[in-house]
């Protein structure tokens, strides 16, 4: 069951809405490769999920703070990647400084480039100039329409050269205290229009530093003047997060885009933080979508807090990936009562609508507070495949979101943080393992599937601390295993292998349609399974 909320009620941050609930059909794939679903499986008994954890990156922290412009944080919020044009690693993040006295000096759009992904330099280009400072890594400055957040980069390499980047990114105009009208550069104003509002801007360039802006607001953020506020409940914007994606990264070839964005909504009941800064709402993620960028659906929200999540948890973003067998997606939780974020993993096989979290353990807990990544991990818009391995680049802060042990009201602490990275091997993100442990097994059976004549790989480890057995047999539509194809047929193996071929006594093809498998797993991991 997943809920899909119908009617946001975004006009009145008071009225609680119904959930219907659709009943999600078995999916019966026949690639599971790459990750297992509960939808996968038909029955089940004794079994559960290991949620492997990411592998932070020796050299941690990658970018620390070093000039006034990010003395304060070299924050995320944005894009790394491996530009596809040239080889070349590249980000485009958020710095900060501690001179928080003035806006001008918030959240500027940086940049900075990588042989390895690992030791990055912070180019001196002559966009932005500060004082001291006649050439910067500053791409967007406070003049150029405000604070920056969320840069969203997309490259299409096959583009017009004026047109191969393409950035969607948060700009928050307008001059403190009646200063006068600023707008976003290259924007022109409506008629009567004495500032832009804050909102998601989209941009072109022919090389990812020098860029133009082309049209925006396409979703405004709620604000009062330049400050943030929540409760994110205007039908047209959200709230101060925004991911944007080609379908084509999400494995949909019809030349659309899909955002993933944080909203609010109504708080359930037992949920109340007093001091969290929204307090009377939570953050879910809702899903938009459009045929050329510009034009976007309703939000739909599709990721919520449920009965197996703590009664505080709530989400700020879901960075999805393709994958052989569907989407995995990154999700940022927010662990209120703390002011922490960690992550989760989950998985999608309908394109990124439904998403399955499996396990709800963090694949990254944050570190001891006052270390980088004590308090909140900050996630990038992707995740980055690359020899063998899945990167996610991220902010890694010191402190928490705001104060969780004095504090008498809603509350929120400047970030101060470093980027890092961290990353999973390829394929090896969460595995079905015996829930009792020990030499006792746990076993699930697949959905009955039209597979004669294929062929059984397995993505799978067995124990080398103590000796594993996982076994398969296939059985039929009553659960009577098929002659020269049971338990006891199964040719034994041992190991770790992302394509282990199947066999049984009776040969190493389905047979006949209308067969399912039956897993037994003593001291193993099943990653995935796929017929072929």
């Amino acid at each position: 069951m997943r809920a899909i909320t119908d009617g946001l009620g975004f006009g009145d941050i008071g009225r609680f809405e119904l959930s219907v609930y659709e009943l999600v059909p078995s999916v019966e794939r026949l690639n599971c490769l790459s990750f297992i679903i509960d939808e996968d499986m038909a029955t089940r008994d004794k079994v559960n999920w290991r949620m492997e954890r990411a592998q932070q990156d020796p050299a941690n922290p990658l970018l620390e703070p070093f000039y006034p412009w990010d003395n304060g944080a070299v924050f995320t919020h944005g894009s790394v990647l491996r530009d596809p044009i040239d080889g070349l690693w590249k980000a485009w993040y958020i710095s900060t400084s501690t001179d928080t006295e003035h806006f001008e000096n918030a959240r500027c759009l940086t940049y900075a480039t990588s042989e390895d992904g690992v030791n990055w330099t912070r180019p001196e280009l002559d966009l932005c100039p500060r004082p001291g400072h006649p050439r910067t890594n500053i791409l967007f400055d406070w003049d150029s329409g405000g604070i920056s957040m969320y840069a969203n980069v997309l490259i299409h390499p096959d583009a017009e050269p004026d047109r191969r980047y393409e950035m969607y990114c948060m700009r928050g105009p307008g001059r403190p205290e009646g200063e006068g009208a600023d707008f976003v550069r290259g924007i022109e104003p409506r008629p009567g229009e004495k500032s832009h509002p804050f909102g998601t801007y989209r941009y072109f360039s022919s090389d990812g530093i020098n860029w133009t802006a082309q049209e925006g607001p396409l979703m405004k953020t709620q604000t009062v003047g330049l400050r943030m506020t929540t409760p994110y409940n205007d039908p047209n914007g959200g709230a101060d997060q925004a991911s944007y994606y080609t379908n084509e990264e999400l494995g949909i070839d019809d030349g659309g885009y899909t955002l993933y964005q944080k909203i609010g909504e109504v708080m359930h009941p037992g949920g109340l933080v007093p001091h969290d800064c929204f307090p009377w709402g939570r953050r879910v993620i809702a899903r938009r979508t459009s045929a050329d960028g510009s034009v976007w659906s309703n939000p739909e929200v599709i990721i919520q807090p449920d009965w197996r999540d703590p009664h505080d948890q709530q989400f700020m973003e879901l960075a999805p990936k393709k994958v052989d067998s569907g989407l995995i997606g990154l999700l940022s939780c927010y662990n209120v009562r703390e002011h922490t974020i960690d992550w989760q993993l989950a998985g999608s096989v309908d394109g990124g609508r439904i998403w399955s979290r499996v396990s709800r353990q963090p694949t990254l807990p944050v570190a001891p507070m006052g270390d980088y990544g004590g308090g909140m991990l900050w996630p990038t818009r992707e995740l980055v495949e690359h020899d063998g391995r899945v990167y996610m680049y991220y902010c890694g802060t010191e402190g928490i979101h705001g104060d969780t042990t004095y504090a008498a009201g809603p509350n929120i602490y400047p970030f101060y943080g470093a980027i890092g990275r961290a990353s999973w091997e390829v394929d090896r993100y969460w595995a079905v393992v015996s829930g009792a442990g020990g030499p006792d097994a746990g076993s699930f059976t697949t959905h009955p599937q039209a597979v004669g004549g294929k062929q059984l790989v397995l993505n799978a480890a067995t124990s080398t601390v103590a000796e594993g057995e996982l076994t398969a047999e296939l059985i039929d539509a009553d659960g009577n295993a098929l002659p020269g194809f049971s338990r006891d047929d199964y040719e034994p193996w041992h190991g770790d292998s992302k394509a282990q071929l199947a066999r049984w006594a009776g040969g190493d093809s389905a047979p006949r349609d209308n067969v399912a498998v039956r897993f037994s797993i003593q001291r193993s991991r099943l990653y995935g399974f796929a017929w072929r």
